[in-house]
């Protein structure tokens, strides 16, 4: 993360990243030892993290909305409030958060904590704030 570039800016890129699956990308954010703590999910690692994500992207699209950016590149933190969109390409009945059939679709807003060090993300905290809706 170069101090040249506003913190909400190289955040947003990060967001862009995942939304096209571009998993070396957003993966770059990720220090090699993250701790990631989710709703389906405790993950220790980058790759884990990454092998994660290749999982659900394998059966979902997803994708993320930034509602609200609060960070300083001083405390080293960011947080956020996020809508999470998923929307099911396969059936996933064994899926973490709860079973989905393909064409379904939920949305959930998220607050989310990124603790970050060196430049990249040491620790993720995930809860969720609004009931995921399902269509």
């Amino acid at each position: 993360m170069s101090d040249e570039i506003p913190l909400r800016s190289w955040f947003e890129a990060y967001v862009a990243a995942f939304n096209r699956d571009d998993f070396d990308a957003f993966g770059a954010y990720y220090a090699d030892d993250v701790i990631f703590e989710g709703q389906a999910a405790r993950l220790i690692g980058r790759e884990a993290v990454l092998a994660f994500y290749r999982g659900v992207k394998a059966k979902l699209d997803e994708t993320l909305e930034l509602l609200t950016f609060v960070g300083s590149r001083d405390l080293g933190r960011i947080a956020v409030e996020m809508r999470t969109r998923l929307v099911a390409r396969h059936d996933w009945p064994e899926m973490p958060t709860g079973a989905m059939r393909k064409g379904d679709v939920r949305e959930s807003v998220n607050f989310i904590l990124y603790d970050i060090v060196d430049g990249r993300f040491a620790r993720i905290r995930s809860a969720r704030f609004a009931s995921a809706r399902a269509a």
